[in-house]
């Protein structure tokens, strides 16, 4: 029994840290608000793994316009092996995303506590 537990402890182990969000992700981001500058995006997210810092990934998010990929920026961010989240954080707003398998499902949440977008991605493979 005890061999057993070892090996499912283990397993769980070796499978939580080869797991990997990096790669390419597309989906929708849309707006939750009326806000006239919000507008609803197709994005396509590159993510990729910092070396040596297990704890962040960096991601490129791009929105597609006219068929045309046009990037928005490069950040880094907080990775949450346990958790499975990414989160990026400025004084203004918290991007926080949730990834299951090759799914992530996220928001943006300002200052004031409203929820301005939500997202939904979907791994390549």
């Amino acid at each position: 029994m005890a061999r057993v537990l070892w090996a499912l402890a283990l397993a769980g182990f070796v499978s939580a840290q080869t797991l990997s969000v990096a790669g390419t992700w597309r989906g929708e981001s849309l707006c939750t608000t009326d806000a006239a500058a919000c507008h609803n995006e197709k994005v396509v997210y590159y993510i990729k793994d910092v070396p040596d810092r297990p704890d962040v990934v960096e991601i490129q998010a791009d929105k597609i316009v006219d068929g045309k990929t046009v990037t928005m920026g490069t950040s880094e961010y907080s990775y949450d092996r346990a958790n499975h989240t990414l989160e990026w954080r400025t004084p203004r707003q918290v991007w926080l995303l949730t990834v299951s398998g090759d799914r992530i499902v996220g928001k943006l949440t300002m200052a004031d506590g409203t929820v301005f977008r939500k997202m939904t991605l979907q791994k390549d493979h």
